[in-house]
């Protein structure tokens, strides 16, 4: 299976220390997205402008230093919408690397398929607003099937070996009660991970003009919830 010719990689990182928590991984951005997340930092992925990579250079980069590898890391961007995804997996199942996925969790479908196959070894997926109410739509910037969205969630909790939840906080994008009604809806689940919000290259202009969060206000409202920034 080695069809990769939908497939666009619009960012390489060949070491990482901070996307995999205790892995030295190298990192492979898709190119493209189904959401339109108006705090997103990695506007140039999601619009389709990163200047293109050819994904069989990277490969080969990656296989030529896979002994001094603990993984790769696949993000975007969403991986999901390509059809070239699926084989990427199977190529790094060959290659011998466990592989971290971030997703949005927009697929459950192909996140079971991949789960069940073992293609991924750890998972990240964002929850970016509460179920039930409009501000999920607001932070994904489009209309979205909240369904999908908790299909993937049972499906991490099912299947994945690992996985963490995570969720971009700003006080003007999502309120103090949203983020404990999103604390609740998770059932306190220790694999959420709070990200304080930083302006910089935000995909909505709007956004770029907004303070960056506190991480210390997110702690003192959630002590007992990890916390990035």
């Amino acid at each position: 299976m080695t069809d990769f010719n939908d497939l666009q990689v619009g960012g390489y990182l060949p070491t990482s220390f901070l996307d995999w928590d205790g892995h030295v991984a190298a990192v492979l951005f898709t190119q493209g997205c189904n959401f339109r997340c108006p705090w997103c930092h990695n506007g140039d992925l999601v619009l389709g402008r990163a200047e293109p990579i050819l994904l069989q250079n990277v490969l080969a980069d990656i296989e030529k230093r896979k002994k001094f590898l603990d993984g790769v890391v696949v993000s975007g961007g969403e991986p999901t919408i390509w059809g070239g995804f699926l084989p990427l997996l199977y190529r790094f199942k060959e290659i011998g690397l466990p592989v971290k996925l971030d997703t949005n969790g927009s697929n459950p479908e192909l996140l079971r398929r991949v789960l069940g196959a073992g293609l991924v070894h750890h998972v990240a997926m964002d929850v970016k607003a509460p179920f039930g109410e409009d501000a999920y739509a607001v932070a994904a910037g489009v209309p979205i099937d909240e369904q999908k969205i908790k299909d993937s969630l049972t499906a991490l909790r099912l299947y994945a070996p690992s996985y963490e939840l995570r969720t971009t906080w700003s006080p003007a994008l999502l309120s103090e009660e949203q983020l404990l009604k999103i604390q609740t809806q998770l059932g306190r689940d220790k694999n959420w991970v709070v990200q304080a919000f930083l302006p910089d290259h935000a995909l909505d202009p709007a956004c770029r003009m907004l303070a960056k969060a506190e991480a210390e206000q997110i702690r003192r409202l959630l002590p007992s919830v990890k916390v990035r920034g």
